[in-house]
């Protein structure tokens, strides 16, 4: 009985090969498919195998594979029967197949395609920083071409991809003093070193604004942490003009999910955040009304996961904000024209981006930016939203502990707020 079974198997395995041998019995494998090349996105190895019909290729991450354009080299003799061109668009969302005609027959092979972490290399023109160790994966440090914006510049940036789960956070250097909702005064400033050595974030860079009366430090930009109001909107008014002037101030914020969202916000004496798409009018304009609910236009009460405010809002909706000019609120950063930069950002391909540039010309003949120019590098690096944070002195980013720019003080500035990645 074994022998016949035996006998059995061997008559049809030899009945198998026969269908892809030659003459001889020997098997032979054609290379039909002789290559496949990805014309529009970032890949990485492609494996042909010709015997099980099937084509492996790596993409790299958080890139759409419903319009992946591939084009295939046939071998002589071949040609393509769907679809018709050698070069086509597949949606590799799931495994996808082309039809070929060879040997007198038909052949579908089966596409599929696996993901892979981007590669070390450049982002938009910007090299990538190895020189300070290892990040956790989805974080990566670049460092700017030699001249931005047709001048020197010195910048780094902070990318956090949100497909790894990597997000910013909003830390105050103190708590609150005061149980007025609305106090502004906090308990101490911490340098972005101090911040580090409490947390040991990979990425930090300062935050909102500040100010200081005697030895008291106030902390003058709104902070959401962890769903929950920290720190309101400050509440200046601008002395100049009669009646006086409330100015709403710019966030940004986490919303839900992948939604990163600029805005224009404003506390009011209960305590309750709103924010609006466009920053309250000029004084002259609106009578001496008081931001609330209803005005200006499209307000609605503020939530978020995790939020920081500045000023001014850059980049609204993919635009360079056109009211970002510091009358609008009430911000003295654009009297100087160039200056050390901090920002926060958010990409169209959902990453967050930090941004700090030199200033000052500590490294000779390097000014820094003005806010039209940082808004422009922003835009240029993809961001879609994005926030000016506090400059200056102030201006600092710490990757692992190190220091990426030189401080225009000379050292770190103690500050009251610093945005970090986790």
């Amino acid at each position: 009985m074994k022998k016949i079974f035996y006998l059995l198997t061997l008559s049809l395995l030899v009945t198998g090969m026969s269908a892809c041998s030659d003459d001889r019995g020997t098997i032979v494998i054609k290379d039909y498919v002789v290559s496949a090349t990805i014309l529009n996105k970032a890949a990485g190895a492609i494996k042909i195998d010709n015997f099980i019909y099937q084509v492996d290729m790596e993409l790299v991450e958080d890139q759409s594979k419903s319009d992946v354009r591939i084009r295939l080299e046939l071998a002589e003799g071949a040609t393509m029967v769907a679809p018709a061109e050698a070069e086509a668009v597949y949606n590799l969302g799931s495994p996808a197949t082309f039809t070929i005609a060879a040997d007198g027959k038909q052949l579908t092979y089966t596409m599929r395609a696996s993901e892979i972490e981007e590669p070390v290399g450049p982002y938009k023109g910007w090299e990538q920083c190895l020189e300070f160790g290892d990040l956790p994966s989805g974080i990566r440090v670049y460092k700017s071409p030699a001249q931005l914006q047709g001048k020197n510049a010195v910048a780094y940036i902070a990318v956090a991809k949100t497909s790894k789960g990597r997000t910013f956070d909003a830390v105050p250097s103190g708590t609150k003093v005061g149980s007025d909702v609305r106090s502004t005064q906090i308990s101490g400033a911490k340098t972005p070193a101090q911040f580090y050595s409490d947390g040991s974030y990979p990425v930090v860079i300062n935050g909102g604004f500040l100010t200081w009366s005697g030895s008291n430090v106030y902390n003058l930009s709104l902070i959401w942490r962890a769903g929950a109001l920290v720190f309101t909107t400050s509440l200046d008014v601008w002395s100049g003009p009669t009646p006086p002037y409330y100015p709403t101030r710019g966030i940004f914020g986490h919303i839900a999910g992948t939604t990163y969202q600029t805005a224009w916000a404003w506390t009011d004496w209960q305590g309750k955040t709103y924010a609006y798409p466009a920053p309250a009018p000029n004084p002259v304009t609106n009578g001496g009304l008081v931001p609330s609910a209803t005005y200006p236009a499209g307000g609605r009460e503020y939530a978020a996961l995790t939020a920081i405010g500045g000023c001014p809002v850059l980049i609204k909706s993919g635009s360079i904000a056109t009211t970002a000019m510091w009358e609008d609120e009430m911000t003295a950063s654009d009297l100087y024209p160039a200056t050390p930069r901090t920002a926060i950002g958010y990409t169209d391909d959902n990453k967050v981006i930090l941004f700090v540039c030199e200033g000052r010309n500590k490294t000779p003949n390097t000014p820094g930016f003005t806010l039209a120019e940082t808004a422009q590098i922003l835009k240029d690096l993809g961001c879609v939203e994005a926030l000016n944070l506090d400059g200056g002195g102030s201006s600092c980013m710490l990757v692992n502990g190190q220091e990426t720019i030189k401080p225009s003080d000379g050292s770190q500035r103690a500050v009251t707020s610093a945005v970090v990645l986790k």
